[in-house]
């Protein structure tokens, strides 16, 4: 049993977290001609299932339909698919939340409504549940030294998450990454990963034992599975140290 206090590391699901996933690893089908109207959410099939279990929760609670989640095979692996069919629910999302659908890829963008802080941060988590990632730099051959960044390919929402870190004195970098053109939003360091911690949190099992096991090793194991990592921080409960 790790002796480290965990609550509200994991946090449950709302929606302006669902937003920030959307805004991430989402797809909006809206197809009037083909009288097509869904939401996709892809991810880590081995990593991302308790996570996308969660999603599914609350989108069933949410519209009282519940999406279907499959495994897809992929020319680089496999994938975690979620998939839901509600023409309400898209409506929804398109005219009354204001996600943009059409080439999302390159122009995505918070909607100006919910770049407030008490939105924004939940968004900015579900955006790094989603495009995001936790790492750890080397120092004299260790992996050791924390950095949370976040990926996109669209410069005006790099831009956002930037100044939303910023406001709330986080101290984001970021750099273009020329061979897939995303920008890179991150924050490093110890006190910075603490402070995400506190004021953001992680949403997913996932991220939240990559920091535990930070924390009790002082270094990460890298390329290491879930199930690994869930093992080493003394199973389920002590990393979540609090219901999801």
């Amino acid at each position: 049993m790790i002796n480290m206090k965990t609550k509200n590391l994991t946090q449950k699901l709302n929606f302006y977290e669902l937003v920030g996933i959307i805004l991430g690893d989402g797809s909006i089908w809206n197809y009037p001609l083909h009288r097509v109207y869904g939401l996709e959410i892809s991810g880590n099939a081995e990593e991302d299932k308790e996570y996308f279990n969660k999603i599914s929760g609350f989108i069933e609670k949410m519209i009282g339909k519940k999406p279907r989640i499959s495994i897809r095979d992929q020319k680089l692996g496999k994938y975690l698919r979620l998939v839901i069919y509600d023409k309400k629910f898209v409506d929804y999302l398109i005219n009354d939340v204001g996600i943009p659908y059409k080439n999302k890829t390159f122009k995505a963008f918070i909607p100006p409504k919910f770049l407030d802080w008490k939105y924004s941060k939940h968004i900015l988590r579900g955006l790094f549940e989603t495009d995001g990632s936790l790492y750890f730099s080397k120092v004299s051959g260790v992996s050791s030294y924390p950095r949370v960044e976040i990926k996109t390919s669209s410069k005006e929402l790099a831009n956002q998450i930037s100044d939303i870190l910023k406001r709330k004195a986080f101290k984001p970098h970021k750099r273009t990454n020329k061979s897939d053109k995303t920008v890179g939003v991150y924050i490093s360091g110890p006190v910075m990963l603490e402070k995400w911690i506190k004021e953001i949190g992680f949403g997913s099992t996932k991220n939240l034992t990559k920091y535990i096991l930070w924390r009790k090793l002082g270094y990460y194991i890298p390329r290491i599975s879930l199930k690994e990592r869930l093992k080493l921080c003394g199973g389920a409960q002590a990393a979540k140290g609090s219901d999801l």
